[in-house]
């Protein structure tokens, strides 16, 4: 193994851990986590030559439904209705995902999108800092109905389109910056 894959299989273990703890904050932690680690691996072998990441995107698969797994392990503190969801958003995920790896047919991600981790945060976030707040059938329902929307988008854009397959985003930081860096030198001249 590399030393970027060292570092990425490292901090991608290590950060889920937090959401035994805290676990809205450890959820939020290990999504960013996930979000960053390709520009990680991007920089480190731009920059420190420490060499690529054998097949990446299923490799970011193993290690998403790691903490998926976790959060899953925490949900089953909650009690009632929010226990019973979240066992089936995430026994609902891992049966897309079986299909998919075993078809390799991107619909199938659509058509079971990763729920569970959206309702995660939110039910973490409301026994957390709302704990008076009671879900009921009907609020579940409804916010069920308000995350799917987002999730889906994600899921199109993301695995269905692969709109983001071919973009770097150290490139994409770097041309921001850049961008943003040139607005401010033509507004407040050489200071910049």
């Amino acid at each position: 193994m590399t030393v970027t894959t060292w570092v990425i299989v490292a901090y991608r273990l290590l950060v889920p851990l937090t959401i035994f703890r805290w676990p809205f904050l450890g959820a939020v932690l290990s999504i960013l986590a996930d979000a960053l680690d390709i520009v990680i691996v991007t920089l480190m072998i731009r920059y420190l030559h420490a060499g690529d990441v054998w097949s990446y995107h299923e490799f970011d698969k193993y290690l998403d439904t790691y903490y998926l797994f976790i959060e899953w392990i925490v949900a089953q503190r909650w009690a009632g209705l929010p226990r019973w969801t979240a066992n089936v958003l995430f026994l609902y995920r891992v049966i897309g995902v079986v299909l998919f790896e075993v078809t390799d047919a991107r619909w199938l991600l659509l058509v079971f999108p990763a729920l569970f981790d959206f309702f995660f945060l939110y039910y973490a976030f409301a026994s957390e800092y709302v704990p008076w707040y009671e879900v009921t059938p009907r609020r579940l329902f409804l916010w069920l109905a308000v995350l799917l929307v987002p999730k889906l988008a994600q899921e199109y854009a993301i695995h269905y389109q692969r709109w983001l397959d071919d973009i770097v985003a150290v490139d994409v930081i770097s041309d921001v910056t850049n961008a943003v860096l040139d607005w401010f030198r033509r507004v407040f001249g050489a200071v910049f």
